[in-house]
């Protein structure tokens, strides 16, 4: 694997990167082998997609922290509303390759909240097999690197400030 995790900022998004290492030594570990409770402190501020739903994909679990952020409960929900149009095909279009190739992803992006908070994000998504080794389900961790002025914005999600692909074995896009 050519990531080694250095390039994480917070020690949540650390904690995770090396809990999910630990289920299948770097490779895709199976959905089944995830155990939040070997995580707690992590699993607020985690989300788990996986396909479904008329968007195509779907939240199946979103952590406490998550939820208060956006003001909401959201396990269950379609993902993709808060995005505008060209958000949606690039955050999706990752979604996919993460799943398909498979592949891991670390990013710094700009969420706001309609609850007036405006942040970047450290950003960690790593992939979870189905039974037959296939990308299934996407757990992301997310982390506070810093509150930034609300303003005006097109949209609730901004592309990445900075990202890297992660190679689990299967190598990665050449574009971001």
């Amino acid at each position: 694997m050519s990531w080694s995790g250095e390039t994480l900022v917070n020690s949540r998004s650390q904690e995770m990167w090396s809990y999910w290492q630990s289920l299948n030594g770097g490779q895709m570990p199976p959905a089944a082998a995830w155990d939040p409770i070997r995580v707690p402190k992590v699993m607020p501020w985690c989300t788990i997609i996986e396909r479904g739903g008329a968007t195509g994909f779907r939240l199946r679990f979103a952590g406490t922290s998550v939820c208060d952020f956006y003001g909401e409960e959201m396990t269950g929900q379609e993902i993709g509303a808060r995005m505008d149009e060209a958000a949606r095909r690039f955050y999706f279009g990752n979604i996919e390759t993460s799943l398909t190739r498979p592949c891991g992803r670390y990013f710094t992006v700009e969420a706001r909240s309609d609850t007036g908070r405006n942040c970047l994000f450290e950003t960690l998504s790593l992939p979870l097999g189905d039974e037959a080794g296939m990308g299934f389900r996407l757990v992301n961790h997310f982390a506070i690197l810093e509150e930034l002025p609300y303003g005006e914005a097109q949209t609730n999600f901004a592309k990445p400030a900075f990202a890297h692909w992660i190679d689990l074995g299967a190598g990665v896009p050449t574009e971001l």
